[in-house]
């Protein structure tokens, strides 16, 4: 949780949305919704501050409520990750023009001066950080009456439920199974035989060997294909490896073993990725205590709701609504120098 190295890989790509696959679980349906409602009541010349933003979903979400109705928005978004949606999401260039992104910024401290923002949102994003130091900072930002929205992961949703089994599948096929350190024995026995000035018995044994236990562990993690949560994973780690060995005569070892290295990186990453949502997630009762926090650090009206699919009513998480209190600005930090840029 505090070497989040794998936020920055994910967000440098073009993609838009951190959870699993379903247009319910990122930010179509139910959700897209409740933002836009949201959005929709603020006036011109509201400055807007979405935290953990990542490639800036909800932020492309007010920038578009504010071309719908006619307004200006002032919409800064933020994230920890070191951020790049305009190099990285081309396709949404147009409504980044109306937002500005702060990487490598964490909600607990953030560039702006006391009391400029009238409404803060944050998609799966309030609960991966410090949520006390954030929520104070927050407050240090807000004008009094500016209104915030959260939606938090829950434990018994579908993107969790969802990310648990994939955790869980991704440690069997892959860590458990340790079937990548079988395929690069493969390669390495295969290129020291096939290689070799002379016909060797000894090293053609071992390539043999080699290549029969790949081959089993690959089969076994192809049974897993249908049922898995994570098929793609699977389909891409078995895809790569056939690939490189048809066209291994092309390649020198070092060649071979370098798209290994890097797909483990990645499924380091994912897994890291999938971990820190499970550990996130809030179940009832850490959403009151939540709410209890909102209270402390300066914010009233606190409240929760479910938030479900529209369609089938799954559970996709909670939301989080809370108002700065009309009161003199907070003074747990030392006020930063500058105005939103």
């Amino acid at each position: 949780m505090n070497d989040a190295w794998y936020w920055d890989r994910y967000w440098n790509a073009n993609r838009i949305a951190a959870c699993c696959a379903g247009e319910d679980l990122n930010y179509g349906g139910a959700i897209l919704l409740g933002w836009q409602a949201f959005f929709d009541g603020f006036d011109t010349g509201s400055r807007l501050l979405d935290i953990g933003t990542g490639n800036g979903a909800v932020a492309l979400m007010a920038a578009a409520a504010a071309q719908r109705s006619d307004k200006s928005f002032e919409i800064h978004a933020v994230d920890s990750a070191a951020i790049d949606p305009v190099q990285f999401v081309p396709g949404n260039r147009a409504l980044m023009a109306d937002v500005t992104f702060h990487g490598s910024t964490k909600a607990e401290s953030l560039p702006f001066e006391a009391a400029v923002f009238d409404g803060v949102t944050g998609q799966y994003a309030l609960e991966y950080t410090d949520i006390p130091a954030t929520l104070r900072e927050l407050n240090r930002v807000c004008r009094s009456g500016a209104r915030l929205r959260f939606v938090i992961h829950a434990q018994e949703g579908s993107p969790v439920t969802l990310a648990r089994a994939s955790l869980d599948e991704l440690t069997v096929a892959f860590v458990d199974s340790g079937i990548g350190a079988k395929a690069r024995e493969c390669m390495r026995t295969a290129f020291a035989f096939e290689r070799a000035a002379t016909d060797d018995p000894r090293k053609r044994l071992l390539a043999q060997n080699a290549r029969e236990s790949y081959v089993d562990a690959a089969r076994a993690l192809d049974a897993r294909y249908a049922s898995s949560p994570s098929p793609e994973v699977i389909g891409e780690f078995l895809n790569l490896v056939r690939g490189i060995w048809d066209r291994r005569s092309r390649f020198s070892l070092d060649e071979a073993l370098s798209p290994l290295d890097a797909f483990d990186l990645e499924l380091s990453a994912h897994r890291a990725r999938l971990g820190a949502m499970c550990y996130s997630a809030r179940d009832r009762s850490g959403i009151l205590e939540l709410l209890e926090l909102c209270e402390e650090t300066g914010f009233d009206e606190s409240q929760s709701n479910e938030l479900r699919a529209s369609g089938d009513q799954r559970l996709l998480g909670w939301v989080v609504t809370a108002t700065r209190e009309d009161r003199a600005p907070c003074d747990y930090n030392e006020p930063h120098t500058g105005s939103p840029r």
